[in-house]
């Protein structure tokens, strides 16, 4: 499982003076802003001309000679030999731009030819300049700790330090901040060090002067045994988040969250957006606008990130469950069709979607496969005897059975019958 990580870099100027820290910061934002404009300028070329020569109806021996010059450095004396001139697109020595950008404008175009890019459904894709630099993988971290033991050690420390070098170019201490915010990124670069997570291409990017390493990080699979008979069924509800309960056991089950806590966090941060919107309503144009409208920016990434963290939460419980009791699968309600049901205010707030793809892809890391049921009547139906009938569900909180007389929370029986239920949904 590949999963992406995103952390701030800082030229590292460790034993050197003022001047000297300076003179070496200013060198390594220069090669890498010099580095990120000639990749994605380069790439802009690439993917033109070989757009235009498919266009022309280029063979596959002219396209392959298009692709080999496309993939080489240019050099002063020889203007054939590559696709870009020299001393307009400089790529940086020691990493294999050229390359990188060549595979990845063949990949891009052929994606964009499934999209209808050939027959003038959309327009050719091409990046910004100042879009992300791939690295490939010609980076690798280090730590002064006397072994990876020590680091372990120290890892949780507010003077923990954690270096990366780029390829023969610069070196950059990885920004890690609280200890107890950067708890999860410590734990996976200590698992890189002792390799059991391996690091994969990645790319770096300037955004407001900072320099952002994308870290790309295989995990492998856990290794745990899991039992085919056993399902853990998921209803997210209104009150409380999220509900688990098993298919074979009418007592196991899990409540997460609060959706008092939740409401109450992020009405609030929407109350404060409205009021910032009614303010900047009358907000003209000119040099000031985009400082305005900075404190909105910021209050819609409050809020974004907010809603990320809390279901980051959910998710990592849910499947936590699932592993506790050695399930096989998870099921949870599809809703994708959540419109037609008078749910709209309850997805808005809870951003359903978004938290049904956290479970799937931290499911895939155990091997644990996520299935979607079919929603009809799940709060209805008795989970033990199988009934259905119209205001069983008593209340939000309780359900009774009109049939057999079982009482249960109504969540919990949801739950119960999604564990159960063998409708799913086709992808």
């Amino acid at each position: 499982m590949v999963l992406t990580r995103k952390l701030q870099l800082v030229p590292c100027a460790e034993g050197m003076s003022k001047e000297e820290a300076k003179k070496e910061v200013d060198r390594v934002y220069k090669i890498l802003r010099d580095g990120i404009y000639a990749q994605n300028k380069a790439y802009n070329i690439f993917i033109s001309r070989r757009y235009t020569a498919i266009l022309l109806g280029a063979s596959k021996e002219e396209l392959a000679k298009l692709t080999l010059i496309g993939e080489r450095n240019p050099k002063k004396d020889d203007p054939s030999y590559s696709l870009y001139e020299y001393g307009k697109i400089n790529f940086i020595k020691g990493i294999p731009q050229a390359s990188a950008l060549g595979q990845h404008a063949i990949s891009d175009l052929s994606k964009q030819k499934k999209d209808g890019l050939f027959k003038g459904k959309v327009a050719l894709a091409c990046r910004r300049l100042d879009a992300p630099m791939w690295i490939k993988q010609k980076y690798e971290f280090y730590h002064n700790y006397a072994d990876n033991k020590e680091l372990s050690e120290n890892l949780y420390s507010e003077d923990l330090k954690i270096y990366m070098k780029l390829a023969n170019i610069c070196v950059f201490e990885v920004v890690l901040g609280n200890p107890h915010k950067s708890a999860a990124i410590r734990a996976e670069l200590e698992r890189v060090f002792d390799e059991n997570y391996k690091k994969l291409d990645s790319s770096i990017q300037i955004v407001n002067n900072k320099i952002m390493l994308y870290l790309a990080i295989n995990i492998p699979e856990k290794q745990i045994e899991l039992k085919e008979d056993v399902v853990v069924g998921v209803d997210l509800g209104i009150a409380i988040p999220a509900v688990c309960a098993l298919n074979n056991s009418r007592y196991i089950k899990k409540s997460i969250g609060s959706a008092n806590e939740f409401l109450r966090i992020r009405t609030q941060l929407q109350s404060e957006k409205k009021r910032l919107q009614r303010k900047l309503r009358d907000t003209n144009g000119g040099h000031g606008r985009k400082k305005k409208l900075a404190p909105l920016d910021k209050l819609s990434k409050r809020e974004r990130n907010f809603v990320q963290t809390y279901n980051h939460m959910i998710s990592r419980r849910v499947v936590d469950f699932a592993v506790k009791n050695n399930a096989k699968y998870i099921n949870v309600e599809d809703l994708s069709d959540y419109k037609n049901n008078g749910s709209e205010y309850i997805l808005r707030n809870w951003s359903y979607y978004e938290l049904q793809q956290q479970i799937e892809y931290k499911a895939e890391m155990y091997g644990i496969v996520v299935r979607k049921v079919n929603p009809y009547h799940t709060s209805q139906i008795c989970s033990q005897c199988g009934h259905w009938e119209e205001g069983q569900r008593k209340s939000q909180s309780e359900f009774e059975c009109k049939a057999c007389g079982y009482t249960a929370n109504a969540d919990f029986n949801a739950a119960r019958n999604i564990a159960l239920s063998t409708d799913f949904v086709k992808k």
